[in-house]
């Protein structure tokens, strides 16, 4: 949101700021977790000791995709590669070490997490060279107006998290462990897919950012890709699905069969999300906090009630089928807030103001 408008101190500070507030957020998750363990391992049907590492591995995770975030906005496509050539070489390395050592999926877990690790150290050693990052450690942190932030955003922060985690508990509690294990076999597939959008979306923000600063002169290009984007993610769709259908009975074998039906549902969800977070990055670039937290927000809520319904009247596929409805309900809302926002508030073009409706 703010990249564009901070010099290289200012980064610094705020990186640093964001870093001191993450790592003392993750501690509090991690010792939160520690603490009803027990509960949550009956409620989530998960080893009750691992818990913790859940908030372990996200916090990594966050930090590795804020430094993929800011190679991209730098525009260090090389590190931005590197960094995700070396995180996936040694998430794979460490973890076929330790499977093969006898380890099973302690060894999964813990090869993650040292993957992610191992990225974040590779991209925090590139970032001290590029940004004054010492200095920033003797100014005063700015944790007060970044937890306010954080607080506010936290719905859309969330979102893409909260949603799979309400569907595996609502599979869990109506349907059993046994459909849980179909879900999120269909569900990789869907991610595969929401994998290469994400990369896309990646790509595009950046891109987009620079070219909404410009005003009337980019609008009908902007028009144009964000037209093409959404055309093309079906036919993305369409292809992923005629992959799975050759990939599925080799890699997942007879006795997840039942899954397979599910597979276009779970492909569906992922175009559904790729949707919804597209027209989200209108709002990022406006700084629409709120709009982007109530649209969230309207997302989880109507997965949580739909999921329930559908996978008492409908099965896993009726869970599927509340995740594409409840995307897609909330990117019309998106839209619609956008739309506003952009008809309220002008572009900024470089060096003056001036008014335009996208």
């Amino acid at each position: 949101m703010r990249f564009y408008d901070m010099d290289e101190r200012e980064l610094a500070r705020f990186i640093w700021s964001c870093f001191c507030l993450t790592t003392f957020c993750a501690s509090v998750c991690v010792l939160f977790l520690y603490s009803i363990r027990e509960e949550l391992s009956g409620m989530l049907s998960l080893p009750a000791a691992w818990l913790p590492a859940a908030a372990v591995t996200a916090y990594f995770f966050a930090n590795f995709y804020f430094l993929l975030a800011y190679n991209q906005f730098a525009r260090q496509s090389s590190h931005f590669l590197v960094l995700h050539v070396v995180q996936t070489m040694a998430s794979i390395s460490a973890i076929a070490a330790f499977v093969v050592s006898g380890w099973g999926w302690v060894g999964i877990a813990i090869g993650k997490i040292l993957g992610l690790a191992i990225g974040c150290c590779l991209g925090v050693l590139w970032l001290s060279r590029e940004l004054p990052v010492r200095t920033a450690r003797r100014e005063q942190l700015d944790l007060a107006h970044l937890a306010k932030f954080g607080l506010l955003y936290l719905p859309a922060g969330m979102g893409l998290v909260a949603i799979p985690l309400t569907d595996r508990v609502i599979v869990t509690k109506v349907l059993g462990l046994a459909e849980n294990g179909f879900y999120g076999v269909a569900a990789l597939f869907g991610m595969a897919l929401f994998v290469a959008i994400n990369g896309i979306l990646h790509a595009w923000t950046p891109w987009l950012f620079r070219n909404l600063a410009l005003g009337t002169a980019k609008r009908q290009e902007i028009a144009l890709v964000s037209v093409v984007f959404l055309l093309v993610l079906p036919l993305g769709g369409i292809a992923a699905l005629s992959l799975s259908a050759l990939i599925a009975p080799v890699v997942i074998g007879a006795q997840f069969e039942s899954a397979f039906p599910l597979i276009p549902w779970a492909i569906a969800g992922a175009i559904s999300m790729g949707y919804f977070f597209h027209v989200q990055t209108f709002l990022l670039y406006k700084k629409a906090v709120w709009e982007m937290s109530a649209s969230s927000l309207l997302c989880i809520i109507a997965n949580g009630v739909l999921s329930y319904y559908g996978a008492r009247y409908a099965g896993l596929a009726g869970v599927f089928a509340a995740t594409v409805g409840a995307f897609l309900a909330s990117t019309m809302l998106s839209g619609m807030l956008a739309l506003v926002r952009y008809r309220r508030t002008p572009f900024i073009v470089e060096g003056n103001r001036s008014e335009s409706n996208l």
